[in-house]
């Protein structure tokens, strides 16, 4: 699919390689960004305020695209969930790392950004869905074993108080499912800010995934849809909120000013 705001695989580029590299001024400055690189499940492209939908409410990821770099005609690299978040993670084409469609792991011979960022001194940190492989600690295809130092992870799609591997140990997570995942990244982020780390965080959102299980308050923004439509705009709303949630804290944090922060969907919509 299509979608906007997904300007971070350019400078990904240039800030890992050559020793001219952004990344490499950047530490010699001791001002290296931080990084954090959002993505939904399964919403389309036309599924937000800023991009005229005249139903859904937005506003906080309007607010981001109103003042951000929008890239509205960058493509997932396949049709499915898998092979789309293989690419995301090692920028190469599914027929590279042999993810094919869903059931295929990432390769453990793979290189990820996480792995390639840590070599330069990141704390890294996976939250929500993974989908490449276990989220058990002894998987060689791991979150831990893919280059993420810290891993709140679902081996699939998850709704509301979902249970996550932490690490490797289940642990439930209550509460509303965007923002449980924005929290457990947020604890990950202030412990890197106290520790003046450098950081990767990618969050990955469980919604709108299919069954679609918004809470009350999220389906009280569309009186009049259908119980369908509630739920499934319900989600992107809570999404919308966790975003917003984010983008406070960021700036709450003095962090805004020196973190890039990238936003997308994956495959589009089923």
């Amino acid at each position: 699919m299509k979608f906007q705001l997904r300007f971070i695989p350019l400078l990904l580029a240039c800030c890992l390689t050559g020793s001219g590299s952004l990344l490499h001024a950047a530490e010699q400055q001791s001002t290296r960004p931080n990084i954090i690189l959002c993505m939904t499940d399964d919403q389309g492209w036309g599924e937000t305020g800023f991009m005229g939908h005249p139903i859904l409410k937005t506003p906080h990821l309007d607010d981001m695209a109103a003042s951000s770099l929008r890239l509205d005609r960058f493509y997932a690299a396949a049709p499915v969930c898998s092979p789309t978040r293989g690419s995301f993670l090692t920028g190469r084409h599914p027929n590279r790392f042999a993810c094919f469609s869903w059931g295929h792991t990432l390769r453990p011979q793979e290189v990820t950004v996480a792995e390639a960022v840590k070599s330069v001194g990141y704390t890294t940190g996976h939250f929500g869905k993974w989908h490449l492989g276990s989220v058990q600690s002894n998987s060689p295809v791991s979150p831990g074993n893919s280059g993420f130092d810290e891993w709140v992870s679902s081996p699939n799609f998850y709704e509301n108080d979902p249970y996550m591997s932490h690490n490797g140990v289940v642990k439930q997570l209550k509460g509303e499912s965007s923002r449980v995942t924005v929290d457990a990244a947020l604890d990950f982020i202030k412990q890197a800010d106290k520790d003046k780390k450098p950081f990767l965080a990618v969050i990955w959102f469980g919604n709108p995934h299919t069954p679609h299980e918004a809470v009350s308050e999220l389906k009280d923004l569309y009186p009049g849809q259908k119980p369908n439509f509630q739920n499934y705009f319900g989600e992107i709303s809570g999404v919308d909120r966790a975003m917003g949630h984010l983008r406070g804290q960021l700036r709450d944090l003095g962090l805004a000013e020196n973190t890039l922060l990238w936003f997308t969907s994956d495959n589009g919509p089923r």
